[in-house]
């Protein structure tokens, strides 16, 4: 399995990552999100949502990621971001003040974190009672679902699976932690792919994690089934989120 450089990889996700379609929204109904709120993203990545909530909301934004390539595209949003580097098992180390946001969220990237426990005891400590924490990430089904990913990669789902923490998991955790009203949420959406850029580009990190016989078998695949016309393909994550305690 390869390892993945996220500066190489910040140009590929500006081009072809999108916010998912309502999560935004969804965040900001349930964490009470206003122009007085704050709220902040861990692994922002390209920062797609957290500039969105912003643009809607009007809050304070912060987000966090450990890579400078990432932050620099981060940058170019027209949002009121406030951005720095930083991981999520090293939340500590951001010296947040104590019970100070009122929304932690992260978008795809719980799976790169080996002890969650620790980013969620941080995360506990800088929301305010009330604070919400949400982690949207890949359930084994959306894994094995993903269309076209699944139909004509196969070996991204075993890839997958490895990486990524089981739903039941991270909800124990943030019981463990101390977080109440765990629930989960899936958000979904539908539509036609007409060519295969993104994939050729691999825009997506597990299609860097398999080997290049696998990718340029998948490719060809692919491509041929665009050849006869759009694919009806699909977006899919799961929202797990908890409250701290008022």
């Amino acid at each position: 399995m390869n390892s993945l450089d996220y500066n190489q990889l910040a140009a590929e996700y500006a081009r072809h990552r999108r916010p998912y379609p309502q999560l935004v929204e969804f965040l900001a109904e349930s964490a009470g999100i206003g122009t007085s709120s704050r709220a902040m993203e861990m692994g922002c990545g390209t920062a797609n949502h957290l500039a969105r909530l912003q643009q809607l909301t009007g809050c304070g934004a912060l987000g966090v990621d450990p890579f400078d390539d990432m932050l620099k595209v981060a940058a170019t949003h027209e949002a009121e971001l406030e951005l720095r580097v930083g991981r999520a098992e090293e939340i500590a180390a951001l010296d947040l003040p104590e019970a100070s946001l009122d929304l932690i969220f992260s978008v795809d990237m719980i799976h790169y974190v080996r002890e969650p426990a620790r980013y969620f005891a941080g995360a506990f400590k800088a929301l305010k009672p009330g604070g919400v924490l949400c982690t949207a990430t890949d359930s084994e089904w959306i894994i094995r679902n993903r269309i076209p990913v699944a139909q004509h990669f196969p070996a991204t789902i075993e890839v997958e699976l490895e990486r990524h923490h089981p739903i039941d998991a991270l909800l124990t955790a943030l019981d463990d932690a101390g977080f109440v009203e765990g629930q989960q949420r899936l958000f979904e959406s539908a539509y036609e792919l007409t060519d295969a850029t993104k994939y050729r580009e691999k825009a997506f990190s597990s299609l860097h994690l398999i080997s290049d016989e696998e990718f340029e078998t998948g490719l060809a695949s692919l491509t041929a089934e665009l050849a006869r016309g759009p694919i009806a393909a699909n977006n899919r994550t799961c929202a797990v989120l908890a409250r701290r305690p008022a």
